[in-house]
């Protein structure tokens, strides 16, 4: 009688994860997303994006190097994609999702530090 009592709820679990392997083993619609990395500093010509492409549709994770990048130049404006961030010691990823395509400019909060960087369709 025992054996009944343990054969029937592992029958029951044999059976159910028989019917739920094939959707386990199924393959993702989803495609893992990537992120791109890039990285903002200023020079003597304004703002430097390096990388300077990016794909228009994968987030874009930009670390500011405070070394390079100072004053009203820390208060970054990307118009295209409605970013305004201030960075500063400890918080210096800005972080956004290309949605167009073509040159982007990028500018401080003041209007006098200048740059841009090209977004690409996807392949």
């Amino acid at each position: 009688m025992l054996w009944k009592r343990i054969a029937a709820p592992c029958l029951v679990f044999v059976v159910a994860l028989a019917l739920a392997a094939p959707a386990l083993a199924a393959p993702q619609d989803k495609a893992p997303s990537k992120v791109q990395l890039v990285k903002l500093t200023f020079d003597d010509k304004g703002y430097v994006v390096t990388p300077s492409t990016m794909t228009k549709g994968v987030p874009v994770k930009m670390e500011v190097d405070l070394g390079t990048v100072k004053g009203c130049m820390r208060t970054v404006v990307i118009n295209a994609f409605n970013v305004k961030q201030t960075v500063k010691e400890g918080a210096t990823t800005i972080e956004f999702t290309p949605s167009k395509s073509g040159k982007i400019d990028i500018i401080c909060g003041m209007n006098m530090g200048k740059g841009w960087f090209t977004v690409v369709d996807p392949k």
